[in-house]
């Protein structure tokens, strides 16, 4: 039922904002998100946000290269650092994947570990802005986590 409904909502957005989507001419991308996340180990909820930039790596491609943070806050909280491939599927569906880095603190003791990255974009063009629905996936050895929120983009 739930995809149904935010399919149902990403036809009739991609309606009311249909115009031509110019944002892949822009060679560099500076985008946040924010968003609930699961924390699949601990079976706990939590608030997630990510920051983003990417580079096109030549006029009217469809791949960019950049880096991310993503922080999922609560009592887990943990920081990641990315290095992100982005892949434009669609004229408004994008990929980012990449290798990352995760560091936590808790409860006095650091912990660090290598991590994947996994995010799926659908952007609306409002202006120089790009604003949409975004699910993502971060996966690392003892904590992986699925996140489903709002990305809000500038092209440059």
């Amino acid at each position: 039922m739930k995809f149904r409904l935010l399919a149902f909502v990403l036809l009739i957005s991609n309606l009311v904002f249909a115009q031509e989507h110019d944002h892949e001419h822009h060679r560099h991308h500076l985008g946040v998100g924010v968003g609930g996340a699961s924390l699949l180990a601990e079976n706990e909820q939590a608030l997630g946000t990510h920051l983003h930039y990417l580079y096109r790596v030549a006029p009217h491609s469809r791949l960019s290269v950049g880096l991310g943070l993503e922080s999922v806050w609560g009592e887990h909280t943990h920081n990641t650092i990315t290095a992100l491939l982005n892949y434009n599927i669609l004229p408004r569906l994008s990929v980012n994947v990449g290798p990352g880095y995760s560091f936590a603190e808790e409860e006095g003791e650091s912990h660090k570990a290598l991590s994947g990255h996994l995010e799926l974009l659908y952007e609306f063009s409002i202006g120089e802005f790009h604003l949409g629905p975004m699910l993502g996936f971060g996966f690392e050895k003892d904590e992986s986590h699925a996140s489903l929120g709002i990305h809000l983009g500038f092209g440059f």
